[in-house]
């Protein structure tokens, strides 16, 4: 019984010291350009892209986290009008990511932040005429490759926030320059 006793103290006494609002959930969705190098028509390796990010973040200090989450995105409207006439089509990349979270706060609600990790991404896309009777041919790769975001970030009392961010996100031939606007919960 005294064993039970220590132990459920112990147990207490590390509930008390953890800090309310360490962990943060969100989401967000964007809209952004990529460009796809080695290939010779520079008209069809660029073009717009839709994105989604959902993530997890732990603060172990008021300025510092780390933050894991998973990103996909796929050819915009332009893209995807371009890649009737274009060499490229169907440009898809998701990925699972792992950051360093960092942030300067401004004022009680406002911050500034920067995101740096790694990324294991998957990207896939076609090439060809889609004008001609030839076959599309498809590239599908994988690998992990560098994940970078500058935002800013209002958080209010209830503990919601709103972030818009800046990511810059080279997806092996891929490189990816996108704006999301999100909404997270920290609690």
């Amino acid at each position: 019984m005294r064993i039970l006793t220590i132990l459920v103290a112990g147990l207490l006494s590390c509930n008390a010291m953890a800090a309310e609002g360490d962990h943060i959930i969100g989401g967000s969705v964007g809209y952004g350009a990529n460009e796809l190098d080695g290939f010779e028509s520079d008209n069809s390796t660029s073009g717009d892209n839709v994105v989604y990010d959902v993530y997890y973040r732990y603060m172990w200090h008021d300025n510092f986290g780390v933050e894991a989450g998973y990103f996909s995105g796929s050819s915009g409207v332009f893209s995807a009008l371009g890649s009737i006439f274009g060499q490229i089509n169907n440009i898809e990349y998701s990925g699972l990511r792992v950051t360093l979270y960092g942030e300067y706060i401004l004022s009680e609600r406002n911050r500034l932040y920067a995101k740096l990790g790694a990324s294991a991404n998957e990207l896939s896309y076609k090439w060809g005429s889609s004008w001609s009777n030839d076959e599309l041919q498809s590239s599908n790769e994988n690998d992990v490759d560098l994940y970078t975001a500058v935002g800013w970030e209002v958080r209010f009392h209830s503990g919601f926030g709103m972030n818009i961010e800046y990511q810059y996100i080279p997806i092996q031939a891929l490189t990816a320059q996108n704006v999301n606007f999100g909404i997270s919960y920290q609690f």
